[in-house]
């Protein structure tokens, strides 16, 4: 069995070196209608082989890659043909491309894997930078906002997603998706590369138009909307995932995919959130407030929600604050707390300045009733605390 597994590995490999060096210029499997044509067109037209068809005048373009098959052609995209090695085809584009900077060693481990869009992402930026320089991509918080699933980027490939997002290199999908462990197949790796070797193919990042378009109709999610999810008999996962969606940015957030993943969340009453929303010296970073207010009318009616966004609203940037260190809102007769904590930092000194404020959100169950909330509210002496009531 292992050694038909491994010459079925042959052939295939055998079958896709081909497909680098077969003209295709009808290909029996490609319509001039499908979005990747005009790429893989002008990658068939282009003297560095970097893919072509298979022997049969196929293109196969939804197959999957793997490592040393992409890595082969970002090589040869960069103008380099080391040529197959006699023991492992994929060596010298390996070697060529750790020479070129496009590869660390410790990168990968196997090379012969299927590689995913994050792991494209990183190779793509450093060929990039090769090719054209340093890429001095600002406003990268932009794109987590226009995401769904930037929560599941792994941290080692981030920004190099969100690069090569805003570059219009490898851009999402129609749901707002990233789908970062996702494999590019053919067609698509054969846009990527047309991208890479010419700026005219790269897709427009307009994060005006990509936000409007992720968040109209979010409302039906929110209290009275015809996908409103009940926060207080949802599961601590489907509560979480409801919330995910509504925040854009990168606000901060708990229980976070880890602990809901875990069955790790611990949870202070049957609906309890928390997390933080941040200022810099231009005022509160993009998404943050409307993401936590967003929070709130999933919960409570908008009269409710103003209480505390009219009490918010009065800090404007880092270096203003609000009026107490640390405010509770009981609302909807009392249904919900509401804690905001502004995090000063440096307090008394030159350098003073708040640049968080800390939220919770509790369902005041019994268990809360009984086990936290006389905890929680105790004012101490000498404390900046109010409670409004």
């Amino acid at each position: 069995m292992k050694n038909l597994k491994r010459s079925l590995m042959y052939v295939l490999t055998c079958l896709f070196l081909l497909s680098f060096f077969t003209p295709l210029y009808a290909a029996t499997d490609i319509k001039t209608t499908d979005w990747f044509y005009d790429s893989v067109n002008r990658l068939i037209e282009d003297d560095r082989a970097i893919i072509v068809g298979y022997p049969d005048g196929s293109f196969r373009p939804q197959n999957k890659l793997t490592r040393d098959q992409f890595i082969t052609m970002v090589v040869r995209a960069a103008g380099q043909e080391p040529g197959n090695a006699d023991d492992y085809w994929a060596q010298n584009y390996i070697d060529t491309a750790i020479e070129l900077g496009f590869l660390e060693t410790n990168d990968f481990t196997d090379y012969t894997e299927q590689i995913t869009r994050e792991e494209m992402s990183m190779i793509i930026v450093r060929a990039l930078e090769h090719l054209e320089g340093e890429q001095n991509v600002k406003n990268l918080e932009q794109v987590s906002q226009v995401i769904n699933d930037s929560n599941k980027f792994t941290s080692k490939y981030e920004e190099s997603v969100l690069k090569t997002y805003k570059l219009g290199i490898i851009t999402g999908y129609p749901d707002h998706t990233f789908r970062p462990q996702g494999v590019l197949t053919r067609a698509e790796a054969s846009v990527v590369v047309a991208r890479l070797i010419n700026p005219d193919e790269r897709k427009e990042f307009d994060f005006d138009a990509l936000y409007d378009s992720m968040y109209t109709g979010y409302e039906s999610q929110l209290l009275g909307g015809s996908n409103w999810v009940n926060p207080i008999t949802a599961s601590d996962a489907e509560n979480a995932a409801e919330d995910w969606s509504l925040i854009t940015g990168n606000m901060g957030y708990s229980p976070t995919k880890y602990q809901v993943e875990t069955n790790s969340v611990s949870q202070q009453s049957i609906d309890y959130a928390k997390g933080a929303f941040e200022y810099d010296e231009n005022g509160p970073l993009e998404g943050h407030i409307e993401s936590f207010e967003r929070l709130l009318q999933r919960r409570m009616s908008q009269d409710q929600v103003d209480i505390v966004m009219a009490y918010v609203e009065k800090k404007t940037d880092k270096y203003t604050y609000l009026k107490h260190d640390q405010a509770f809102f009981y609302l909807d007769d009392d249904k919900y707390l509401v804690r905001i904590d502004e995090v000063m930092i440096a307090k008394g000194t030159e350098y003073e300045q708040a640049g968080a404020v800390n939220f919770n959100i509790w369902y005041r169950d019994s268990n809360f009733i009984n086990e936290h909330e006389k905890d929680i509210t105790q004012i101490m002496p000498y404390t900046d605390v109010v409670i409004y009531r």
